[in-house]
């Protein structure tokens, strides 16, 4: 998948969006979605509320210290 800048003057398939589309989402060189600069944003907003990376673990973190028992 991949977003592009529209080439062709196109208007924004979200419904109720009057406007021209910016920027083309494209699945396998197929044009999936048109989208306007305001819609986009809006979908990343919404996008990353519902999307939450796994944090990156520390890499200079104290490690356990593996205990050994006598007996």
């Amino acid at each position: 998948m991949e977003i592009k800048k529209c080439l062709v003057k196109t208007k924004c398939d979200i419904m109720g969006c009057k406007k021209l589309a910016e920027y083309c989402v494209l699945n396998d060189k197929k044009i999936a979605l048109n989208l306007c600069k305001n819609c986009i944003d809006n979908l990343h907003d919404t996008l990353g509320k519902v999307v939450i990376p796994k944090p990156v673990t520390p890499p200079f973190k104290k490690q356990k210290k593996i205990e050994v028992k006598n007996g």
